[in-house]
């Protein structure tokens, strides 16, 4: 089961997430700053706290690794973004990555399963990426696959 989490612990989950798996290493501090646009310093507070909350391992000069709990969360986190991003842009064509993210951030697992039957996504319950189809991957995904 998926943890409870905030935007905002949302977003460190699955960037930690794609930089650790498009590099194959943990990620540093630095480069999670850079593709959140945001200061080390804040960083490093959010490693901390998902640490304590057993989501993420961190380790000063090495950098994060999500835990098992943790890449479920991101992965879940990713699927609904995913999900809002596809049926905003295929079915009510708005292309808007800041609605798509807050709408899927806002999703029960209810209403996230009945948009995916609505919109046929190929993830079913959580992100696959980045062993995906990246065309019908939310540009999160896209993006950190791109560089």
């Amino acid at each position: 089961m998926m943890s409870e989490v905030s935007a905002s612990v949302g977003r460190y989950l699955s960037t930690i997430h794609l930089v650790s798996k498009s590099t194959g290493r943990p990620a540093k501090t630095g480069e999670l700053a850079n593709a959140l646009d945001v200061s080390a310093a804040s960083v490093t507070e959010m490693l901390t706290t998902l640490e304590a909350r057993d989501l993420a391992t961190y380790e000063k000069y090495k950098g994060a690794t999500l835990t098992n709990e943790g890449e479920e969360t991101a992965r879940e986190v990713m699927w609904k973004r995913c999900l809002a991003e596809n049926f905003l842009t295929d079915d009510l064509e708005i292309d808007d990555p800041d609605e798509a993210r807050e709408m899927g951030n806002a999703l029960s697992d209810e209403v996230a399963s009945r948009i995916r039957e609505h919109i046929n996504h190929p993830c079913n319950g959580e992100c696959s990426a980045p062993q995906t189809e990246y065309n019908e991957c939310c540009d999160d995904v896209r993006d950190t696959e791109a560089n």
